[in-house]
Order: structure tokens, then sequence, then C-alpha cells
């Protein structure tokens, strides 16, 4: 399994080199306002590097809103990001899956899901990221995660689709997860057809809070041992690269990939689907 961290934009190469990062993770636009990325002068030697696991999707970005307009910026959104995405030779672009906000069931949140997805078009596959809140968040709870992509799969879609496991999210999002963490993981696997990207990232929460929090592994509420029974169950099911977004002030990022490759069989030498 590869290993490495969500990295700011202005140096991604200089980045891995300082924490020792086999990959990292970019945003390509400002991820809390609707602006579109600019072209990467760097995106060649990204490609040529094979660096790139993954870009992220902005924060706003919400397939499942009631708000139409929402849903057509999303759209957006995402076909630009993918487009950025494939010239820096990114595996794949992240998206939380989002929730139902301005009204609507669980079935009005998958629909809108397919009505985004629809006109998305790439060879850059689009993983859609479990999440921690919200009463309508198909990406919560584990028969909706499997609703949604079920949905998605039933639909001739012209992007590849896969999923991103985030420990934290799936710690504070369902109290189920606490109870069997590796049983966790492997059910989330089964609901989504395998796992494209884990996220690992402990909690600043207890289980089931609800809350999206991030904090370096082993100083939050999750646990080292739940934290690395997820990591090798992940693993031992598949998933190529693993990723920390977690705060990197004082050598955090060295020390939670150090600490993330220390519980991989196969560190650096997975290949990437």
């Amino acid at each position: 399994m590869l290993v490495g961290c969500s990295s700011p934009a202005k140096d991604p190469l200089a980045c891995a080199r300082e924490v020792d990062a086999d990959v990292v993770q970019l945003h390509l636009s400002a991820p809390r306002v609707w602006r579109d990325p600019k072209q990467r002068i760097d995106a060649d030697e990204l490609r040529d590097a094979a660096l790139v696991v993954s870009a992220h999707a902005p924060y706003l970005c919400n397939p499942a809103s009631a708000d139409p307009a929402v849903r057509e910026k999303t759209t957006r959104s995402l076909q630009v990001t993918l487009d950025e995405a494939a010239r820096c030779g990114a595996r794949g672009v992240v998206v939380h899956a989002g929730h139902a906000a301005g009204g609507g069931t669980m079935e009005d949140a998958v629909a809108r899901w397919i009505e985004v997805a629809r006109p998305l078009h790439s060879d850059v596959a689009l993983l859609i990221e479990n999440t921690a809140a919200g009463q309508t968040a198909p990406g919560r709870h584990l028969a909706d995660i499997a609703r949604l992509f079920g949905a998605l799969r039933a639909v001739d879609l012209d992007v590849p689709l896969g999923a991103c496991f985030d420990t934290c999210h799936a710690w504070a999002g369902d109290p189920l997860c606490a109870t069997n963490p590796a049983g966790y993981v492997a059910a989330f696997a089964e609901a989504t057809g395998g796992i494209d990207l884990l996220h690992v990232n402990d909690s600043k929460d207890e289980a089931g809070a609800g809350r999206d929090r991030h904090t370096n592994l082993g100083t939050g509420r999750m646990g080292l041992d739940v934290l690395e029974a997820m990591v090798t169950t992940a693993e031992r099911l598949g998933a190529p690269a693993a990723i920390v977004e977690t705060p990197s002030e004082d050598g955090g990022h060295r020390a939670d990939i150090a600490m993330l490759r220390s519980w991989t069989a196969d560190a650096g030498e997975a290949a990437l689907r």
C-alpha cells in the first residue's frame, strides 16, 4: 500500500520529499468557494512523477442537494476538476457523498446524485467518500452507501466510479463502526465494490458524534488499535493507497505517515489500480 498526505498545492513534489510520502492528494482549486481550478504549470512534472493519487473536489460540491443551482454548480465543478486531475496524472477525484440539503428523502438524494453524475465524462475515476454528518446523507450509514452505489452502478455513466473510505468519517458518522472497526471496513468494501482510496484520520470526537473533525493519529478518540485494524483490513482487501488529512504542523504529517507505514505490509510496493 502506498502512503502519503494531503499536500499544499504550491509544491507537492517538495512536500512529498519532506514528509517521506509515496503519493499526495491535491486540492486543485480553493476548497471552500466555487472557483474553477487554474491549469497547473507543473502538470507534466506531476504526471511524469506519478505522484498524485487523488485530487479532492471542493467541499461545496453536493450532488444530493435539493437546490438545482447547487447541483448545476456541482456538476460543473466536478467536470473541470476531473479535467485538470487528468492533466496532473491523478488516479481519481474524491467527492463527499453529500446530503439532501434543502429537503427531500434519501431516495431523492440518490436520484439527484444520478442527475449530477450522468453528464460527467472522464477517464479519471470519481471516488465517492463516506461522510460523518446529516440525517439524509447517502454516505453516512452502510445501508444508504450500498443504495447509492447500487443506483449509480445501474446507470451507464461515462466516468469510472470508485469509493474512498475515511476512518474519521466512519467513526463519527456511524456508531456501528466502533463496535467492529475491521468488520465495518469490510462491509463498506462489500457495499461499494471495493476501496480505491483510504483516508486515515483520527477523530476529535466520540463514536457516532456526527462531526467531521480530523486530528493526528493517536491524538483523538479513536485509539491506535482501531485505526490499525481499519488500515490493515483495507490493505488486505486491496486498497492501493492511504492518505492522511491531518494537521501538518510540528512534523504531524511525517509522524502520521511513519505510523501508517508501520502498519502496512507492503508499503510503497502496491500497484495502483
